[in-house]
Order: C-alpha cells, then structure tokens, then sequence
C-alpha cells in the first residue's frame, strides 16, 4: 500500500514464505549495503534503471542456494539449543 498525501510505502506483509521484505533504499537510515542483484525483473519497464547491477527475469539460482543453506543453518540452529 501507498500512502496517497505522499507517495511513501506503508505496509509490509509476511502473508507468503519469502525469507525477506521489500525494503524502498532510499528510506533506509545511514549506510545501506550496495546492491547485488535485481530479482524479478521480468515486467519492468526498459530504460527505468540505468547501473550495472545484474539482473534477473526470475528467482536465480544463486539465490535460491543461499536462501536454502540460511534455511538448514536456521534449522540446525534452532536443533542445537
């Protein structure tokens, strides 16, 4: 949702089993990390971003790896206490 008075994000939702949220960069406070990669890319409009970071159509395979050994680490994690 989008606040109309002036165009900021206002609600974030964990409904489905992503393991992040959408985060606007320019709303975050002091040193943000620089970007690795754009996901998702597929119905974006040409000529809206112009950098050098990759992208992709869909959910790479990178970083789904990373996202299943954050999942085993968690699980083992949680096992071990």
């Amino acid at each position: 949702m989008v606040a109309s008075c002036c165009n900021t994000a206002v609600l974030v939702t964990f409904d489905d089993s992503r393991h992040w949220a959408n985060v606007y960069r320019a709303r975050v406070i002091g040193h943000a990390p620089p970007l690795q990669m754009r996901i998702c890319t597929r119905h974006r409009q040409a000529g809206g971003v112009s950098d050098t970071v990759r992208e992709s159509s869909g959910y790479p395979f990178r970083l789904l790896a990373k996202l299943a050994a954050a999942r085993i680490a968690m699980l083992f994690g949680v096992l071990a206490k």
